[in-house]
């Protein structure tokens, strides 16, 4: 299955979430997963190449840097994956050599916060996925949230996203996350993880028996 990681807004978490996933699919559900970091940052190979030079253990999944240009060279190849491919995609939706990306999708994750202008980036992505990929499945979820905010939109903002998707259950901002690496899930985060991955694994990603 090829999971995007997509909003044209930057910094609401993408990466985080990918890795995340990944961790949480290899650990707790001994899935195995496929990184293509199509960011253009690579953060997410930058980290991996770093904790294998830390780390003796063989790597949970292998990340892979693949340029927009490049995509179509591969997009046969990942369909024979054994696994879940995992795409965080770069930050903006102003080139058309994200189109077959997109087209490629069977599942989407969008993150995204309760403000208007990530609300307003969020809708424009997902209108824009929905039109060029009528056949992949879009969810979105609340990332990032600071404990003891008012969001005064949340109900209007997720009346709104769910005419084209899944909101599955929100993800809490949590200091753990800053120390986040591509070979465990840190105790103080599973809980929080469970609550928001699991109805999308149960859902979505879970592979038959």
């Amino acid at each position: 299955m090829n999971v995007l990681f997509g909003n044209q807004k930057g910094g609401v978490g993408k990466s985080t979430l990918c890795i995340l996933l990944a961790n949480y699919l290899s650990l707790l559900h001994k899935e195995e997963c496929l990184i293509l970091d199509m960011d253009f940052q690579s953060s997410i190979r930058w980290l991996w190449e770093k904790d294998r030079a830390n780390y003796d253990n063989a790597p949970l999944y292998e990340v892979l840097v693949i340029e927009l240009e490049k995509f179509n060279e591969v997009k046969d190849q990942i369909r024979n994956v054994h696994g879940h491919v995992l795409i965080d995609l770069p930050g903006k939706m102003d080139d058309n050599q994200l189109i077959p990306v997109y087209q490629s999708a069977d599942l989407v994750i969008c993150p995204f916060a309760y403000d208007k202008i990530t609300f307003e980036s969020t809708l424009t992505f997902a209108q824009v996925v929905q039109h060029l990929n009528k056949q992949a499945t879009i969810t979105f979820i609340p990332n990032r949230l600071k404990a003891g905010v008012r969001y005064d939109i949340k109900t209007q903002v997720i009346n709104i996203l769910s005419r084209f998707g899944e909101v599955i259950p929100e993800l809490a901002d949590k200091v753990a996350y800053q120390r986040l690496d591509t070979v465990s899930i840190p105790e103080e985060v599973v809980e929080a993880l469970q609550y928001s991955f699991e109805p999308l694994y149960e859902k979505y990603l879970k592979r038959p028996s």
